[in-house]
């Protein structure tokens, strides 16, 4: 079993309190945790993070997030065939969310 070396002479670290909240904004992202978002919103801010740096944070987990769920349609089209208007009609009756 290998074991991570770490190493405290080689490059420094640049996991700070600000790349933590960073991480942690895109995993709110990606597991649709608003409390969680709210929460580590306020914490960037508090820290100084920037709002264009929490949206990278938030761009690059959804981009993330949305290419297994691409995959997972592209498989469903392969056996199902396409999204029909009447079946694109049915779904957009579920679910419903205001933005």
């Amino acid at each position: 079993m290998h074991k991570a070396q770490v190493s405290d002479s080689a490059t420094p670290s640049i996991f700070t309190a600000q790349v933590a909240e960073l991480v942690a904004i895109g995993a709110a992202i990606a597991s649709n945790c608003e409390p969680c978002f709210k929460y580590h919103y306020d914490q960037a801010r508090k820290l100084g993070v920037c709002d264009l740096d929490m949206r990278y944070a938030v761009d690059l987990a959804q981009k993330v997030k949305d290419t297994p769920a691409r995959a997972m349609l592209n498989l469903a089209e392969r056996y199902l065939g396409s999204a029909t208007p009447d079946t694109k009609a049915v779904a957009s009756s579920c679910c419903v969310t205001n933005p």
